[in-house]
């Protein structure tokens, strides 16, 4: 049997077709994810001045990356030993921390600033991915400046700092809000 160079062609072609197509769905089959969480925040000044958003930066810490693993298992666990929901909102008017940090640098417990619970929601999708968002509005009770936040598993204390974000430095006053949203999202 006498190969025509079209036949030939066509059949380069599709052996051509074939492997790639084999091979791409090996390798959709066979790639392993490790899921990974996300953190966007959302920081609103509500002050005599009127609303403002305040958002300049945000990250998620070494620690809160360790907590993350430890919640469902994975290795890095043996570096966190609370296994709380991230519910609890920090605020500090010092300059965002080093990834590697595991608290606020000089987190502020006063004028209406104390660390505190956020209101937590139900599970969502985000585009398909599983989310979760914390919000807490603070009213100051007297003058404070601020400039960053905190997302932690616990209530008080050092080594718990899931998240942190920068925001312009702003001075709050008898009565102005600050509100602090974050949406925590884990892609597959």
């Amino acid at each position: 049997m006498e190969l025509s160079t079209k036949k030939l062609v066509t059949i380069l072609l599709i052996v051509a077709m074939s492997s790639a197509f084999l091979s791409y769905s090996a390798k959709s089959y066979s790639v392993h994810r490790d899921p990974k969480a996300h953190a966007n925040v959302f920081v609103f000044a509500e002050t005599a001045g009127g609303t403002e958003q305040l958002f300049s930066g945000n990250q998620i810490m070494d620690i809160g990356d360790a907590w993350v693993a430890s919640l469902v298992g994975l290795a890095g666990s043996e570096n966190t030993t609370s296994r709380n929901a991230a519910q609890w909102i920090s605020l500090s008017n010092s300059a965002l921390p080093a990834a590697s940090a595991t608290e606020l640098t000089t987190e502020i417990a006063a004028n209406g600033f104390t660390r505190a619970l956020g209101t937590v929601s139900a599970l969502w999708l985000n585009s398909g991915d599983y989310a979760f968002n914390v919000t807490k509005t603070f009213t100051a009770t007297g003058t404070q400046a601020l400039q960053t936040a905190g997302l932690n598993w616990e209530s008080s204390g050092d080594g718990n700092l899931f998240a942190s974000a920068a925001f312009t430095q702003t001075t709050f006053n008898l009565n102005d809000n600050l509100t602090i949203s974050w949406s925590i999202t884990f892609t597959r």
